[in-house]
């Protein structure tokens, strides 16, 4: 019964796109899909064109991401987050791109969400190949739903989120997922915040991806200090770097190195009290 439901409701490239969900969900290295890490390499209106669907392909773009995400390493997140951009800002032809692009993405998010209910992710693989064309009022129906901004296809706007952190902190997302995730509800301008001191590994990620999707993205340290005798916290934002390269070869710099080694002993000595303080309770 539940077959036939799904057969006389739902389109067959409905079917073919959760197909696509479920291998990756299921870890099924041998589905189709995982053979195509070539796409990376080649232009979505280019020889892609031939071989695959618009359709088919952003789905796999969306899907590689949130997988790689997941288990990925760092240059497969980085390559991942490309190939999205790629295929999401060639996805449509009207103006509606970037929003568009916006929407196709949160879907694809809540269709790996909804890992039980069948009918909700036909529901929601019907609603992404809507999206796919692009339509204003189709977006903007969806914007709402989701409750995303509607943002100007200039990418001008003023928005900020000006305190967040990733994996490397408290957080729990990867700089990639960190940077998709404030692009997908249009913020334009992200600070990073990390406490007593900073890794070049930290850097090198977080840039690359903010760079990918057009982020403007600043580092800050929250630092500890007395100030009137009591504990305060400030935030240092060093600035004024033309590059990811030029920020790394500041964090080489020895004067640098120095401070956070020391900021190192720093979040050492506060997780060493942490620890004794939880043993004394137990």
């Amino acid at each position: 019964m539940k077959y036939i439901f799904q057969k006389m409701m739902f389109d067959q490239r409905d079917h073919e796109l959760l197909r696509i969900v479920s291998s990756i969900q299921k870890s099924d290295n041998t589905h189709d899909y995982f053979k195509r890490h070539f796409y990376a390499y080649f232009h979505p209106r280019g020889i892609q064109e031939l071989s695959e669907s618009r359709g088919m392909r952003i789905a796999y773009a969306v899907v590689y991401l949130l997988n790689s995400l997941e288990v990925g390493a760092m240059n497969e997140r980085l390559s991942a987050l490309r190939l999205l951009r790629d295929e999401v800002f060639n996805a449509s032809e009207s103006l509606f791109q970037r929003n568009t692009a916006r929407v196709l993405v949160q879907i694809m998010k809540e269709i790996v969400r909804a890992k039980s209910g069948y009918v909700r992710q036909f529901e929601l693989a019907h609603e992404f190949r809507m999206a796919i064309s692009g339509k204003p009022r189709i977006i903007r129906k969806l914007l709402r739903q989701y409750h995303l901004l509607e943002m100007p296809e200039s990418w001008n706007q003023i928005s900020f989120d000006d305190h967040v952190h990733d994996a490397n902190t408290k957080g729990r997302k990867t700089s990639s997922h960190l940077i998709m995730d404030a692009w997908v509800k249009g913020i334009k301008k992200l600070r990073v915040i990390y406490y007593n001191y900073l890794e070049p590994r930290f850097v090198t990620e977080l840039l690359e991806a903010a760079k990918i999707m057009g982020i403007n993205v600043h580092i800050g340290i929250e630092l500890p200090s007395l100030f009137h005798g009591k504990n305060a916290q400030f935030i240092w934002v060093p600035k004024g770097f033309l590059d990811a390269q030029a920020f790394l070869c500041f964090l080489a710099d020895n004067r640098t190195a120095a401070f956070m080694k020391m900021g190192r002993e720093v979040s050492n000595y506060q997780k060493n009290c942490v620890i004794e303080l939880l043993n004394s309770f137990n």
